[in-house]
């Protein structure tokens, strides 16, 4: 991870460190392996017993030749269908001998056998993880003869022979007749060139050496513009995770020369910058070359680009090897620091992204409202110190205060105190605010969020988040248990509230905006606006909002004091603008 700045670097930090989340989605909007839409459908239907959307899908991708489509279908079906033991075997024997069945067989075949090794380095695997492994492969073997058989034409199954292969330790000759067998095919099929990457990479069959000539080969072959110009970089950032390869630009790669990896990097960050900020085909490449400039030492600016072109399309590799989502998480925030810790503290400024990048301003990321049961005066002043301008309205006869930060309303740039602030808070936020506001406060906020295409809520008391429940669909549903723990925390705050009611609608299998507000109805809280999770700061359509906009803690603690509370107009709140 880039080093974080020393003392002398802390206040340019904190001065810039909020500037460099312009166009990178929050880290809550971050999705690993985010599958195709269309796929994410289908698997939603077989997860509810409906087959039709996927054999639709499946005959879509083989009749047009969609395969990389296709092979994201198979493999994201099987991983679903091995969630449900027995369900893939009656969907095969509704439809013997179809193609499309037949792929996805073979897929939960191979998976199935790499989920007993586990992704584990083989010292950290057992004996008995082995066995079971080689065991599982042997058996499906003749399912993928028959996918194969039934497939002809299509590299999708030749691909998941190549994945077998690799834990059977089949010879060379065998990958690469089955290899030619796939490019035969589809001469530039991705997936097909990654499995040989990790095939001959050192800690499988081959060397350092042979892995990268290989993905250079590839990307010299392949077509102007098209992703596998970046396999080098996949290759480069498998060889960057060998702890033995460090020290000097000398020794830290091996055997590459210093060109072959500056070559690498650069052809990678050239294809990124042709192509659209978060564009999911190109993820894989931008999360590689992500890893491979910080292991390389790149300038911070240069990386942030590439998370910021990479967006909320995080890949599970190379991270898997470095932590997991934390990991990329964590070196995300260290490239932001190590970028704001360089800026000048005076008269420097953190480059912006690149036109075309999504930008997403502070708050502006999710689409969050805050409820909150108090005056729009009382909430005014517990929020006067947070250095964020917010937007209330109050709901008629009903207690209840709506709450949105405005970051649209805040002048451009601002003060540093501002990047003080929001990086010591969070930038917008509304889960991490309200935990600042609800200091010393009687009453609780309840935040509810939509984050990408899940609908939310949090409960905050006491700068405390005491509890909160995101709905992920039909495979998300939470035990009886565990929902029923988030009721009680949520009726202890709203005593009005129907636990069972509760209960059952956090446990609702949609993703839509229903449960939640299934969830309010329950509480005796009042329905959200219709508007709620299609746009960003909905409240300023509202004739009744009021803004109050970013103080300093002077001016607000000037303006708290003098308020008269027996005088009605201190109802209102002070206007910011």
């Amino acid at each position: 991870m880039p080093r974080l700045p020393g003392p002398l670097g802390l206040p340019r930090m904190l001065r810039h460190f909020a500037a460099t989340g312009a166009g990178l989605p929050a880290d809550d909007e971050v999705e690993f392996d985010a599958p195709d839409p269309r796929v994410r459908e289908a698997c939603e239907a077989v997860r509810q017993g409906r087959f039709e959307p996927a054999e639709r899908l499946l005959a879509r991708t083989r009749e047009s030749g969609s395969w990389a489509l296709r092979g994201e279908a198979a493999a994201e079906l099987a991983g679903t269908l091995l969630e449900s033991p027995g369900r893939l075997e009656d969907w095969w024997a509704r439809r013997p001998a179809d193609p499309d069945v037949a792929l996805v067989r073979a897929e939960a075949a191979v998976d199935r056998a790499w989920a007993v090794r586990t992704g584990a380095r083989a010292s950290e695997v057992s004996a008995e993880q082995f066995a079971g492994f080689r065991a599982l492969l042997e058996d499906a073997v003749p399912v993928l003869e028959e996918a194969v058989a039934l497939n002809q034409g299509d590299p999708t199954p030749w691909v998941v022979v190549l994945a077998h292969d690799t834990g059977s330790r089949a010879s060379r000759e065998v990958f690469e007749d089955h290899l030619a067998s796939a490019l035969a095919l589809d001469p530039h099929n991705w997936a097909a060139h990654t499995r040989a990457v990790q095939y001959l990479a050192a800690k499988w069959y081959g060397s350092h050496e042979e892995m990268f000539a290989f993905a250079e080969r590839a990307a010299a072959a392949s077509p102007a513009g098209h992703r596998l110009r970046g396999l080098p970089v996949v290759a480069l950032s498998e060889l960057a995770l060998d702890a033995r390869l460090d020290g000097d630009a000398a020794t830290k790669y091996g055997p590459l020369a210093r060109e072959r990896v500056d070559r690498a990097i650069d052809g990678a960050r050239a294809l990124s910058a042709a192509r659209p900020a978060g564009d999911r085909h190109l993820a894989a490449v931008r999360n590689h070359l992500a890893w491979t400039m910080i292991r390389d030492g790149r300038p911070a600016a240069d990386t942030l680009d590439v998370f910021r072109a990479i967006g909320r399309h995080a890949t599970a590799y190379p991270w898997a090897y470095l932590g997991g989502a934390a990991a990329f998480l964590e070196f995300r925030t260290g490239v932001r620091a190590k970028v704001a810790a360089e800026t000048p503290f005076f008269g420097g400024a953190v480059r912006p992204p690149a036109p075309g990048a999504a930008e997403t301003d502070a708050g502006g990321a999710r689409r969050e409202l805050a409820l909150v049961p108090a005056t729009v005066r009382q909430v005014t002043e517990a929020v006067a110190l947070t250095g964020v301008t917010y937007r209330m309205a109050p709901l008629a006869r009903t207690g209840i205060t709506l709450v949105e930060p405005a970051p649209s309303q805040e002048a451009a740039g601002g003060r540093w105190r501002s990047g003080l602030r929001r990086s010591l808070l969070g930038e917008g936020d509304l889960v991490r605010l309200a935990r600042s506001f609800t200091a010393g406060e009687p009453w609780p906020v309840l935040v509810v969020s939509r984050v990408a295409d899940r609908y939310g809520l949090s409960l905050v008391r006491a700068r405390t988040l005491v509890t909160s429940h995101f709905w992920d669909g039909p495979d998300g549903i939470p035990s009886h248990d565990e929902a029923d723990a988030v009721a009680a925390a949520l009726v202890a705050a709203f005593p009005k509230g129907d636990r069972k009611r509760v209960t059952a609608a956090l446990r609702a299998p949609g993703r839509d905006r229903g449960p939640l507000d299934a969830v309010l109805a329950a509480l005796r809280l009042p329905a959200l606006p219709e508007t709620y999770g299609e746009g960003y700061e909905i409240l300023a359509d509202l004739p009744e909002a009021r803004l109050v906009a970013r103080r300093g803690l002077g001016s607000a603690l000037r303006s708290s004091l003098s308020e008269d509370p027996a005088d009605p107009k201190s109802e209102l709140p002070p206007l910011g603008l």
